[in-house]
Formats: structure tokens, C-alpha cells, sequence
């Protein structure tokens, strides 16, 4: 009985991969079916929402391991809050990645807004090879930090 109870809740995957077939019409950019949640609420100014809409599809790409970049490690919310927060950017050491309460003087804000003087606009490769963060999301990076950039809750 318990093994045909585990059988019954692998048939939901089953069907979505069954219907993973195909040329993509009636999904939207992530794959998922149009008019589908994504999962993951709506986009709000905490470290959470960030990681999930942002740094994990987007930075998380690069930003893994011990080869990311500047050491910046964006694998989670914690991981994230603990690479950013009152941590010195190693590209421009007189800023701090995220200064809690000021966005202007932030750098993460000058590298999503193409305001830094050192390096290239993240995401890499924006615009051109891959679209820059849209003006909603980098405005809700910008709240967040503005509102004292929160850490994770526990």
C-alpha cells in the first residue's frame, strides 16, 4: 500500500514531464505553462523574495562556488545576505556591496544600474547577450536596502 501511495504522487511529474514535449508553445520564458505560478509569491523587498526572482535564476548562473566572482557566492538567501551586507566590494574597496540603509551608496545598486566605474554591469553581458534587471525588480533591490536590508528570518 505504501509503495503504490508513493507511485499515485510521482504521477503529477510524470504528466508535466510527458508534457515537456514539444516546441514550447503555451509556455512562458521559464518553461512553465502560461498563466501558471511560478511557486514563489510575489516579488517583495526582502532578501527571500531578491534570491528567489532574482539571484537564483539570474546571478546564481556565475555567482556559485568557489570560482564566482569577487567571491561573491549567491546560492542562497543566507549565503547572499552574508556576501553582500557590510561587506567591502573587492572591485571598488571604498563602497560596501549592500550599505545598510543607503542604496545610492551601495555597490550592488551601481553594478544592477550601470553606475559602476570598475568592471562590467550585472547581469554580465547586459544589454546585449542578456537583458539588464528591469527597472520594478532593481527598484525593489533598492527598498530593501533602503529599509536596512534585512537579513534572512530564521
Amino acid at each position: 500500500m505504501q509503495w503504490r501511495r508513493r507511485e499515485l504522487a510521482m504521477l503529477p511529474a510524470v504528466a508535466l514531464l510527458a508534457a515537456c514535449a514539444g516546441n514550447g508553445e503555451g509556455l512562458d520564458e521559464n518553461g512553465r505553462p502560461l498563466g501558471e505560478s511560478d511557486g514563489i509569491g510575489a516579488f517583495e523587498p526582502t532578501i527571500e523574495s531578491i534570491q528567489d526572482h532574482v539571484f537564483t535564476p539570474i546571478c546564481a548562473e556565475c555567482h556559485v562556488g568557489a570560482g564566482a566572482p569577487q567571491g561573491l557566492v549567491l546560492s542562497d538567501a543566507q549565503t547572499s545576505y552574508d556576501n553582500l551586507v557590510g561587506v567591502m566590494s573587492s572591485e571598488v574597496p571604498a563602497y560596501y556591496r549592500v550599505l545598510p540603509g543607503d542604496p545610492d551608496a551601495s555597490y550592488l545598486v551601481h553594478k544592477i544600474e550601470g553606475t559602476q566605474t570598475v568592471g562590467n554591469r550585472m547581469p554580465n553581458g547586459c544589454p546585449g547577450t542578456q537583458p539588464c534587471l528591469d527597472t520594478d525588480t532593481i527598484a525593489t533591490i533598492r527598498q530593501w536596502i533602503a529599509d536596512g536590508a534585512a537579513p534572512p528570518a530564521p
